[in-house]
């Protein structure tokens, strides 16, 4: 399922006519409970044949390790035909080392929905746990059933282990250290509305509603100027793995981008005569702030953000 996800993610970014991706889950009530528990087991003989669990141990090879892995990701981030020939190489040795290949595939994919340039929505319509909830940590947005009884839980700690999928690192990010620490540790189950209160999901409806409300909020989300939407998840995503100072300078290359495109030319011209015709005016024809809000937030100002 990761290299067929890693490929539609591939050729959707591609796709300019996409705003918005939604992923939720094929059958009535089912998200993702867990990660497959014959691959989880398969893992400790994996990484003895390639003898990484001796690695780990050595604390000079492991030092390498570490610094070939960062060079590696570096690597693939800078360019797609490394990436697409280390996925293949890896795939090569799926037969003989399959959870090495599933590991790499899976960083891919989960950064590979992060750094989309659409909006992502988890639709999370069932029980979601271990790497149900690390997939869906990469997502702008997560919504889930609220009305059904479904649990969201990141249990790893209770067989041994921990949140391998990315889960201690973008926890942390997501609703703070404490938080996560406490949540990881306990691995315990929230409820949709626990969920909501520590920021971990955006918000959940009833089951009856789920998939219109979903969609909705979809359809508003696909009204935004993609560019803008692009910059602003470049500029969080890549600025937090970095100092302030980096962070406000890739916010300034970014702010320059979204002040060259001809929608940002574009809707600006159309608010200032807005302003102009509908604010600076006698008290008793002035627009409300809210109507002014709303016809903004509708992308009124514009027949449409063409992302260019």
């Amino acid at each position: 399922m990761l290299e067929e996800l890693f490929l539609l993610i591939k050729d959707v970014e591609k796709d300019d006519s996409i705003r918005v991706f939604v992923m939720t889950g094929g059958l009535a009530d089912i998200y993702i409970m867990h990660f497959s528990i014959p691959e989880l087991q398969r893992i400790s003989e994996d990484n003895e044949k390639v003898f990484l669990n001796r690695m780990v141990k050595n604390r000079v090879s492991r030092f390498f390790l570490v610094h070939m892995l960062n060079f590696t990701g570096w690597l693939m981030d800078a360019s797609a035909w490394y990436e697409s020939a280390t996925l293949k190489m890896a795939k090569s040795f799926r037969e003989k080392v399959p959870s090495l290949f599933l590991w790499l595939q899976m960083t891919r994919l989960y950064l590979a929905i992060e750094r989309m340039n659409k909006i992502t929505i988890a639709a999370i319509n069932g029980p979601c746990n271990g790497g149900g909830v690390e997939i869906s940590l990469c997502f702008d947005f997560r919504f889930m059933v609220g009305d059904q009884g479904f649990a969201i839980g990141q249990p790893e700690c209770l067989i041994g282990i921990i949140p391998g999928g990315g889960g201690t690192q973008r926890l942390p990010r997501l609703i703070g250290r404490p938080k996560a620490l406490e949540w990881m540790m306990r691995g315990n189950l929230l409820s949709p509305e626990e969920a909501k209160q520590i920021g971990l999901i955006t918000d959940y409806f009833n089951k009856e509603t789920f998939r219109d409300t979903v969609q909705e909020f979809a359809d508003l989300m696909g009204k935004r100027p993609p560019v803008a939407i692009d910059a602003i998840k470049k500029s969080v995503h890549e600025g937090m793995n970095g100092t302030l100072g980096k962070g406000l300078v890739l916010e300034m290359v970014q702010s320059i981008r979204c002040f060259d495109t001809d929608d940002a030319k574009t809707v600006i011209k159309n608010y200032i005569k807005l302003i102009e015709e509908k604010v600076d005016v006698p008290e008793e024809e002035r627009m409300s702030p809210a109507e002014l809000f709303d016809i903004m937030e509708h992308a009124r100002l514009v027949e449409r953000f063409y992302g260019k």
